[in-house]
Parts: structure tokens; sequence; C-alpha cells
């Protein structure tokens, strides 16, 4: 059948519109990938160099750094940083598929807001930061450390014990023969509204995520993946702590989703001790400093949610630890699923302080340990281990409800 000459028009509008959209929407990709701004750009500098160049041109345009997988400088497929990459506010960080590595010249962080640092002992508070990762975004630590562990661990080039970690720094003079901070894959300091996911964070040199006095925030989809040891020269070399996340000081407001993996420390620990050392010091766990100001320093409203097979090598899969004058309310952890390979599981120290612990649909292998605790509810708890799943004290304010126990032979 001969086709009409209505059809025919009609044929070609289509595909003149259908022309249309693929050109326009070519033309919109060009466009953005044009206006986006990467490392890329820089012809000249290290790779650090050149992501801080990035940065510091974006801040004054499109707000918006892009890493890609493929450094088209160096030829090559990762990120080799010498130095933190520093954050400022009204600021996003895209990950796009890469890998960024820390170089054996590094002592320092992967990312930090840019308000912090050594020295700086007046912080200004930050707003608006994400760390974004797309696709297969992989952090990983140095294959020769110059330091690991907190701020309590000695530097060793052969550790052992509890109080010695590796690094390369050890004996040097002239170079801090302790960890500390430094060694934290990201931090976020005084911050307010910021998003951190898509992230796997691997053999980092001291904690993976630590939140300083941060509030309004998510965190979700992060992969910790550490063994407590670097191999140099075919020997494992010990390393401390490798927690995985941090909330300290004055957080609050924050959802945390969707992560997974081991941790070597505690896989997360809500709280902080005052050990009476200010900001931009070194030997300090925290960036900000560890001096408690008061009640704008307490951490309240944290939600737990959606954890999967998740668990620390030596230490708690979750820990609270309201220490000194700090208190913590409102902790609400649900839909979780501890692994069976943990060493313990929820961990809750100086119950006394804590207003306000909520913890709903948890799998668990290890005993949840509340002791003190006068506010909390446990809802729809499986237990699948030896001995008492649960040390808490029933009472009016202390619900226990569906407590299901698997006992192990």
């Amino acid at each position: 059948m001969k086709m009409t000459i209505f059809r025919k028009m009609l044929l070609l509008t289509y595909c003149f519109c259908l022309f249309n959209v693929i050109y326009l929407t070519a033309a919109v990709a060009q466009k953005v990938d044009e206006t986006s701004i990467s490392p890329n750009k820089y012809k000249s500098g290290s790779q650090s160099e050149r992501i801080q160049k990035a940065i510091n041109e974006a801040k004054k345009s499109t707000g918006k750094v892009v890493i890609p997988k493929y450094d088209a400088v160096t030829k090559k497929s990762v990120w080799l940083i010498d130095q933190a990459i520093l954050l400022p506010g009204d600021f996003e960080l895209e990950l796009n598929n890469c890998t960024i590595k820390l170089s054996d010249k590094c002592r320092d962080n992967f990312i930090r807001s840019a308000n912090a640092g050594l020295a700086i002992k007046d912080i200004a508070p930050t707003k608006n930061i994400r760390i974004i990762g797309k696709g297969n975004v992989l952090l990983e630590g140095a294959d020769h450390p110059r330091a690991t562990g907190d701020h309590n661990k000695i530097l060793s080039l052969n550790p052992s014990g509890f109080g010695e970690s590796y690094g390369t720094d050890a004996g040097k003079p002239g170079e801090n023969q302790k960890g500390g901070w430094r060694n934290h894959a990201i931090i976020l300091a005084h911050t307010d509204v910021f998003e951190v996911s898509g992230i796997t964070l691997k053999d980092y040199h001291g904690h993976g995520l630590v939140l300083e006095r941060c509030t309004n925030g998510k965190v979700s989809d992060i992969t910790f993946n550490v063994r407590q040891a670097v191999t140099v020269d075919g020997v494992d070399k010990q390393i401390l702590n490798q927690d995985g996340m941090g909330i300290r000081f004055g957080c609050k407001n924050i959802i945390i989703a969707n992560c997974k993996g081991k941790s070597g420390d505690d896989f997360i620990n809500i709280g902080l001790t005052d050990t009476g050392v200010g900001a931009g010091e070194e030997n300090v766990n925290v960036v900000s400093g560890s001096i408690y100001r008061g009640e704008i320093d307490n951490i309240s409203t944290i939600y737990l949610q959606n954890w999967q097979d998740f668990y620390s090598i030596s230490h708690r899969s979750i820990r609270i630890m309201p220490v000194g004058k700090l208190r913590i309310s409102h902790v609400f952890i649900e839909n979780m699923v501890i692994s069976p390979l943990a060493k313990q599981g929820l961990v809750v120290e100086y119950g006394e302080h804590v207003q306000g612990l909520f913890v709903r649909n948890l799998i668990s292998h290890q005993p949840i340990k509340a002791k003190g605790i006068s506010q909390a509810s446990f809802r729809d708890i499986i237990y699948k281990g030896r001995g008492e799943a649960i040390d808490v004290q029933p009472s009016d304010t202390v619900i226990l409800d569906h407590l299901m126990c698997i006992k192990k032979e």
C-alpha cells in the first residue's frame, strides 16, 4: 500500500522532532561536560596540586569539582595524593568511578573541611559540603604509611602490643612520633548541612570517617575494608585503631544509612573523651580539639539505619560512650544485621548519661550491653549467641519487647 501524503508528512515531522531531541540532548551533555571543572584541566603540578587548583577555581564559579576515573595528564587510573583535599563551604566534590590513594609522602587525610587543620586554633564554622561517590569509588591508604594509629599510639617500624602502630616516620628527627587526627581518612569539622556517600574506604591509617561538631547531615553507602595491618616487603606490620566512624562532640541531627564492611577498632564510636587538648594540635584524635565546651558539645538525634553485615575485627560493632560531662540523647538504631564475625555487638558505656536510646529490628551474634541505662527501648531483637542476650534492667522507662534468643550450642 502506498503511503499517503499525510502519512509522509507525519513521518517526516516525527523524524525531525526525534533529531532535535537527540541533538539537544547531546548539546546539553556536551555543555555539562565542558562546564564541569576537573583536575584534568590543569597540565602542570602534582595530582594533589591539580585537584586543589580545580577546587580553588570552582569555588569562585560552579561550586563543584569532578574527579574522574582517568588522569589524562599522567595517563593513570589512580590519583596519588600527597596531602589532604581541602573542601570549602558551599561545595560539592564528585568522585566519579575513581581511585584515590595516599602516597608514601603523605601524612594527612584524604579529605578534610578546609576550615580545620594543623595550627588552626580558631575554627570558623562552615556549611553545605557534599562528598558524593558515583560508581566504584575507592579511597586507599599508602603502601608505606608514614604514620598510623590514634594519638595514644607510638610509631614503630616493627610494632607490637597495644601501644605501637606502624609508620615510616618512626625514629626520624623532627617528626611527631605519635599518631592522631592526621591519620583519619575523611574529617568534617564544624560543618552544618553535609552529605558523604558512595565510597569504599580501604586500609586507611586511623579512623575512616570522623564528624566533629557537625549538624544536619547524611552519611550513606559507605563500605569499610581494613585488616589492622599493612604488608611491607612481604611482612605484615601492625596498624592499630582503624575505627569505621567517629561521631564526636557537638554532632546533632545526622542520618547514617546503608553502611557495611569491617573495621579494626569500633565500627562506629559515638562520643569522645575530654583530654584537654585544643584545636589544631597534633597529639589529639580530633582536629577541632577534645575540650568539652558545655551543652553545645552534647550529641543528639543520631540515626543509624539499614546497615548490612558489618563488624569490628577486634572491638565493638556499635559503641556509645558519653564520658565525663558529655551527654548523649536520642539515638535511633534500626534495621541492622551485625555479622557473626563480630567480636562485640552494641555496647553502651556510662548508660546513666544517655537519654533516649531506641533499638529496633536488630540481629546480633553478640549480646547487647547497656548497663545503667534508664531511658531506652529494645524491640524485635534476634540474638544468635551464647549467654544472656541483653544486659539491661527493665523498668517503666526501659522497654524490652519481642526478644528472640536462638542459642548456640
